[in-house]
This record gives structure tokens, C-alpha cells and sequence, in this order.
């Protein structure tokens, strides 16, 4: 068994790109996995650069990325579910972390069911794609962490809707005040895991359907246009939770990080996500994490 103790799972917006699995590295600005290399700029290469110099900033090893090709049409995301599903024995995995994939149901349960006995030894964590499967397949609770945006709490509150497009409570008429309100019908309806990190003007750290922290400052308000900083947060949990820090404390600290990271980049609404996940190793350094 191979010793891999972050593996993130994803796809790439790239239609010819077959399957790739290995370390991932981030330098240059430059995401790199085998022979594939990419500049960030929203959904999984977000989280996994993020999550890389987040991991290299406290001294961790390199996240395991794996990934493939999809413009949509969903058939390399069969086969990164198939691939997942058929190789996670191999793989000594602590934190699994799963983003922008098309949602499949069967392809889903397939992963989960791979863990067998080594389930309760992982920290699973789900965005995107990969969370709105989890819950159109009745597997939300078995999932550790979901990280989604104000909009998807509304997708996770309907308890009929298999995909954010066809959710009972319109996306457009959503209030970021009605946030908390979604969360604790989310949890009435079992549609969501034990802890949530609600991303948003204001993040919220949820935990069994309370409000245990609500994150605003610092607070960026060129940070709302700039595409990819939820996905950068999801990759900072992730790295922490890799760490060792506790879910709902990593969830807060995740959260405080992204923030202080766009701070210090001083955006406006023309700054790329790369130039923010460059500042993630000082904005661990402003919170002491790293010397």
C-alpha cells in the first residue's frame, strides 16, 4: 500500500487530457501533475494549488492529484470515479478530498464503498460537483465536510433537487441573510454532513446545524468577482486538515487564511487567483502557523 496521506480528485476543463495521478507541485504559477501542467484560474487546479503551497508552507508532503480531462459531457469523470473506485485499496489515504467532477451516483457510492473498513480512518471533504453528487445519491452524511457557497445552500435545503439547477428556491432571489436559515433546513432534511464551511461574503462554520463561527474580516470586497476563492478556501482546509488540526478548527482557520491571503494581495477585480494562492504562505505566517 502506497503512502499517500492527501489525495484530491477532480477534473480539468481540457477534452483531450486522458487520466493523470501523482504528486502535484505548484511552482511559477504553474500547476503541475506527470507530464500536465497548468496556470490556475477556477475549480480544481484552484484547490489543488492551494492546497500544494499551503502543504509546502508547513513543511507536509505534496498532495496526491488525480485527475482527468471534461468539458462536460461527463465520460472521463466515469473513469475518474472508475479509477478512484478501483485503486483507493492501494492508496494509504487520510484526507480524500473531491471537487469539480460531473455528479454521478453509482460513481459516488463506488468510491465511498472502496474505503471498506478504513473509512472511519479518513477525513472525506466534498465540493462542486462531487458534493451535489454525495447528496443526489443520499450519501451526504457520510461525508465529513462540505464546502459550499451561499447559493448551494440552497440546493442542499431541497430536499428534491438532484442538481443546483433545479433547486425550489431560485439562486438569483437568494439573500446572503437567509444563509443561516438554509443551513438548519439543510440539516433537517439530512442532506448535509456533520460540518459545513458555508463560503460567502461572510463564511460560516457549521457543526450539526449550528453556527459555530462566522468568519467576515478582514473583509475584501474586490475579492467577490475574482473567480476561484472559494475553491483556493477548500484547498487551504484541506491541507490543514492534512496537518493534523482538528476539522472545525481547520474549517475556521481555513477560512481566516483565504481572507488575510486576498489582503495582502491587495486585489481589484482584474487580479488573477494565482497572484492570491501566492500570498497563502505569508497569510499562514500573519496567524503563526508557519515560522
Amino acid at each position: 500500500m502506497y503512502l499517500i496521506l492527501l489525495t484530491i480528485m477532480g477534473t480539468l476543463p481540457f477534452d483531450e487530457m486522458g487520466l493523470k495521478a501523482g504528486k502535484a507541485t505548484f511552482e511559477g504559477g504553474s500547476l503541475k501533475v506527470e507530464d500536465f501542467e497548468v496556470t490556475p484560474g477556477l475549480g480544481t487546479s484552484v484547490m489543488v494549488a492551494s492546497a500544494c503551497i499551503t502543504c509546502e508552507a508547513l513543511n507536509l508532503e505534496p498532495p496526491y492529484f488525480i485527475t482527468s480531462g471534461d468539458i462536460g459531457d461527463g465520460k472521463r469523470s466515469k473513469e475518474l470515479y472508475n479509477y478512484m473506485a478501483a485503486n483507493l485499496t492501494t492508496l494509504d489515504v487520510r484526507v480524500l478530498a473531491m471537487h469539480y467532477i460531473m455528479p454521478d451516483i453509482p460513481g459516488i457510492r463506488n468510491v465511498l464503498n472502496s474505503l471498506g473498513k478504513r473509512r472511519e480512518g479518513v477525513t472525506l471533504i466534498a465540493d462542486a460537483g462531487a458534493m451535489y453528487a454525495a447528496k443526489a445519491a443520499g450519501l451526504a452524511q457520510e461525508i465529513d465536510i462540505f464546502t459550499p457557497d451561499a447559493g448551494e445552500m440552497a440546493y442542499l435545503a431541497d430536499p428534491e433537487a438532484t442538481h443546483p439547477a433545479y433547486v425550489e428556491h431560485l439562486l438569483f432571489e437568494l439573500d446572503a441573510s437567509e444563509v443561516v436559515t438554509l443551513i438548519k433546513k439543510a440539516y433537517e432534511t439530512g442532506n448535509t454532513p456533520k460540518i459545513l464551511l458555508v463560503k460567502g461574503p461572510v463564511d460560516y462554520v457549521v457543526e450539526e446545524g449550528e453556527v459555530v463561527e462566522a468568519i467576515d474580516e478582514p473583509s475584501i470586497s474586490a475579492m467577490e468577482p475574482i473567480g476561484g476563492t472559494g475553491d483556493s478556501l477548500a484547498g487551504i482546509l484541506s491541507a490543514l486538515i492534512y496537518g493534523g488540526y482538528e476539522k472545525v478548527d481547520a474549517c475556521i482557520k481555513a477560512a481566516g487564511i483565504n481572507r488575510i491571503a486576498g489582503k495582502l494581495a491587495q486585489p481589484d477585480p482584474a487580479t488573477s487567483i494565482s497572484h492570491i494562492i501566492d500570498k497563502i504562505p505569508n497569510a499562514l505566517k500573519e496567524v503563526r502557523l508557519c515560522a
